[in-house]
């Protein structure tokens, strides 16, 4: 993950800071992810392609996300912004973008608690 205005990629084989998020439950069902190695929330940027990145100090719209149950501990992140779901496309240079409208491989994340 990246500092400020660069997006968030998925590269990375253990988590550090760099790559921990606290989740946030909202009240309305839906879920924020704060990140722990800058303090700000996840933001879908639908002026920048729909990146994903860590930027914002407070929980509106894009920075909000469905929690999809894929099975055998996997799930999906679904953007409320625009209805896509987050991808990791290795095609793509690694970068989160929320712009997919199905969840496969690339779509596919687990949450732990190390």
């Amino acid at each position: 993950m990246a500092m400020g205005s660069d997006p968030l990629i998925g590269n990375r084989t253990k988590a550090s800071d760099w790559e921990s998020f606290i989740i946030y439950h909202n009240s309305d069902g839906t879920v924020s992810l704060l990140s722990v190695a800058n303090n700000k929330f996840v933001s879908v940027d639908p002026n920048n392609s729909y990146k994903l990145i860590a930027e914002a100090n407070g929980i509106n719209t894009y920075e909000k996300f469905v929690l999809v149950d894929m099975g055998n501990g996997n799930v999906a992140l679904k953007s409320v912004e625009n209805n896509q779901f987050v991808s990791c496309d290795l095609n793509n240079g690694d970068v989160l973008y929320a712009n997919r409208s199905t969840a496969s491989t690339w779509e596919t994340f687990i949450i732990a608690n190390e």
